[in-house]
């Protein structure tokens, strides 16, 4: 069985659709399925990351978020998919491919599995700051994801509320397969010694993700704010990287520490361990790697009720419907959180989030859809 992967959403400072792809890319080195990958680049290029084949297609910048690139080559990717001859196209970007790679499919008679990483609509509500679900944009959002999706063969949701959402679109040949982490790696790596020392004294809140409007980011900035007023022990570490990010230094002036983004998860570990609370402030999420990933350090978290935050997160309490709420969780948890056993939040994401499981159900959809096992799709 061959799988094909395409995705505008791969480059050096990508979250979490590039740790959904390495780590397909792990787990598939010892597995009997041949992988391809066609992303976009500086340069066309061809080369292998253990066994699976990645191809590079020169790609302009997109306009808006200039750390990613958007495939437009249309007739060089229909070449390497014609000469690839998959049997599953999996399409990881909801701009401009779907259309394309339905046309292709009627042509070479591949099976196509749309993964809806991220809710487009939720995005553009938090980025123009809609404040209504049936406003015009929302309606259009709404026509285009399902326009996209409807002719795919199956859509893998990484959470049941992107499931329950695209059901109300009228999708509904719809696969949960939560994303995965390796917990063990996440459980045993050391604190930031030099860290932890120099904040020894504080409440040390910890954000890793993209500073962007669709994250909701300078909301959180304002959050902070708030409760650095009301206790000057918290301070804020914010780890990534995006277009808000200008803004920080604007917003506050002091209780932050700011990292650039880190591509060395073992770096990324070692800021978790020596924090005490994960923050977030998102309302578009349809997973959350680094909610899983800090609890996996034994954090607890503050973020909303909302998107796919209350399935993935175990202590549910301390997430707030307001911005209110969220300022007046911190506040509690500030005074609680040394008393939480971490080993129930380990345990959660290690029952729920390991890598190993999450993996084996994708393979057996992937020989499922192909007709290597019996089917489980009407």
């Amino acid at each position: 069985m061959k799988l094909l992967d395409i995705t505008h959403f791969y480059s050096d400072k990508s979250g979490g659709i590039k740790t959904y792809i390495n780590n397909k890319i792990e787990y598939f080195k010892d597995k009997d399925i041949e992988h391809v990958l066609i992303v976009p680049g500086k340069k066309d290029n061809i080369n292998y990351i253990n066994h699976s084949k990645l191809y590079q297609i020169k790609s302009p910048y997109m306009l808006v978020w200039k750390q990613y690139r958007l495939l437009v080559n249309h007739q060089k990717i229909a070449n390497i998919i014609q000469y690839e001859k998959p049997d599953i196209v999996e399409i990881g970007s909801l701009f401009l491919l779907p259309s394309f790679i339905k046309k292709l499919k009627e042509k070479l008679n591949f099976n196509t599995v749309g993964f809806f990483h991220s809710n487009l609509e939720k995005s553009l509500s938090n980025i123009l700051k809609l404040s209504k679900e049936d406003s015009v944009v929302s309606k259009m959002t709404r026509k285009y994801i399902y326009k996209a999706y409807s002719d795919m063969d199956l859509i893998i949701a990484p959470s049941f509320y992107v499931k329950d959402y695209l059901n109300t679109l009228g999708l509904y040949n719809v696969e949960v397969v939560y994303h995965g982490i390796d917990v063990g790696f996440f459980e045993n790596q050391a604190p930031n010694k030099d860290l932890q020392n120099a904040l020894k004294d504080k409440i040390v809140l910890i954000y890793a993700g993209r500073f962007s409007k669709d994250k909701n980011f300078l909301e959180l900035l304002d959050i902070f704010k708030t409760v650095y007023s009301l206790d000057n022990r918290f301070h804020l570490i914010l780890v990534g990287d995006g277009p808000d990010k200008k803004h920080i230094n604007k917003i506050l002036d002091r209780g932050f520490t700011v990292f650039d983004y880190m591509k060395d998860k073992k770096t990324l570990a070692g800021l978790y361990k020596a924090s005490d609370i994960f923050v977030s402030a998102s309302k578009s999420d349809t997973f959350g790697y680094s909610i899983i990933e800090a609890q996996a350090c034994g954090l607890p978290v503050v973020a909303y009720k909302d998107v796919s935050f209350p399935e993935i997160v175990y202590y549910k309490n301390y997430l707030a419907s307001s911005k209110e709420e969220f300022i007046k969780n911190l506040l509690i948890l500030s005074k609680t959180y040394q008393h939480l056993d971490k080993s129930q939040i380990k345990g959660f994401v290690k029952e729920r989030f390991s890598l190993e499981k999450n993996m084996e159900e994708l393979f057996f959809i992937y020989k499922s859809l192909s007709g290597l096992y019996q089917k489980r799709f009407a």
